[in-house]
């Protein structure tokens, strides 16, 4: 090996080394985190987490966007959670929820603030009536502001709170400022459970363990293999159209788009109204027409196009009117019609033409008459 090369390759190792002592010895290496942002399902499905869990146990879950007493007598699930909104409350519906759980039935009863349609229903006498049966009482107003940072994620539930009757067999859950927020009340066979909105089912709050311990209380831990009916609405999905449909009036947009489009035409259309329609220009005599038709043949040697259209013609009608088709007959028939007062040279011009002999431009406006008197006296 070269001299020189060993010298280079020797300086290259050098340098690399001193480099990799450099980047070991003041460089680190620290591990990054990157935020995945929920699936379309996940954004849609608050619950999804809930769902899933109880699915993988065994407890299969079924979904109802509304619901009403007939919802509730023709359900296979003896596990229900709803959303106060989102049941149409009738006397007769609370009969028969009341006689539904006394005979073993468990309703998750949910009172929501905010419904998905963004209304705040208040709390009506037919749900005020189902409490008072089990002797409950919903709130409105707390004694602290219903937002408290330090609540955290174990925070049970918002918007309400509920006052009952003492009972030592019932599961009662506390914020951190002495509200009642959750009830669970056996009756007969089953169990009422009441709350605001659960934020502990949610899929960002279940993976803390007192939310998770709760949760499998209520859901879980007494009911082997049971299935839930979930009647409760759905998260619209972020994004333009989510925003649109939480925060904006579809209507208002409607109409912009409408007023967008009549805009649009009438910046492309130039002008409204009848159709200008410009004059038209007189066009050449027929007869120069085809003069100018004739030349432009003679001069690219085409002169044999109207030829064979008048040869074609006097054909067609020798052959319609006399039966007439070969050629001597063609000829003998144009020598009859002709005569001698048309001289032998006409006969002969003819002859050439149906033979498709060249044209001479010479004898071109003579063999033109020629045919033009034999289709006149065919």
């Amino acid at each position: 090996m070269n001299r020189n090369h060993l010298i280079a390759f020797a300086l290259t190792i050098a340098v690399l080394g001193l480099l990799a002592a450099l980047a070991w010895h003041f460089l680190e290496i620290h591990p990054r985190s990157r935020q995945i942002p929920p699936s379309a399902e996940a954004a849609a499905n608050e619950y999804l987490a809930l769902d899933r869990w109880l699915e993988a146990t065994g407890r299969p879950v079924r979904l109802a966007r509304s619901g009403n007493l007939s919802t509730i007598s023709a359900a296979r699930e003896r596990r229900v959670f709803m959303q106060a909104s989102l049941f149409h409350w009738t006397q007769a519906a609370v009969e028969y929820l009341a006689r539904w759980i006394e005979d073993g039935g468990t309703l998750f009863l949910v009172m929501d603030n905010y419904s998905e349609w963004g209304h705040v229903p208040w709390i009506d006498g037919e749900i005020e009536s189902l409490l008072e049966r089990f002797g409950i009482e919903a709130r409105t107003g707390l004694r602290v502001p219903q937002h408290r940072p330090e609540d955290g994620p174990s925070f049970p539930a918002r918007d309400f709170s509920f006052h009952a009757l003492p009972d030592e067999n019932a599961l009662a859950v506390h914020d951190t400022r002495g509200n009642l927020r959750l009830i669970r009340l056996s009756h007969g066979s089953g169990r009422l459970i009441v709350s605001g909105m659960p934020l502990f089912l949610r899929s960002t709050h279940l993976d803390h363990e007192p939310n998770a311990r709760l949760a499998w209380t209520l859901f879980a831990a007494q009911d082997s293999e049971s299935g839930w009916l979930f009647i409760r609405g759905r998260t619209r999905a972020q994004g333009l159209w989510g925003s649109l449909f939480r925060h904006g009036n579809l209507a208002v947009a409607g109409v912009s788009a409408l007023m967008l489009l009549a805009v649009g035409f009438w910046t492309v259309i130039p002008m409204f109204g009848l159709v200008r329609h410009d004059n038209e220009r007189p066009g050449k005599p027929l007869r120069e027409r085809f003069a100018a038709e004739g030349s432009f043949l003679k001069r690219y040697g085409a002169l044999g196009f109207y030829r064979d259209i008048y040869i074609k013609e006097i054909r067609r009608r020798l052959l319609r009117k006399e039966g007439l088709s070969t050629d001597d007959e063609i000829i003998g028939r144009v020598k009859a019609m002709l005569g001698k007062a048309d001289g032998a040279r006409e006969i002969r011009l003819f002859a050439s033409a149906l033979g498709k002999d060249p044209v001479a431009y010479r004898d071109f406006p003579q063999m033109i008459h020629i045919f033009k008197t034999i289709l006149e006296r065919i």
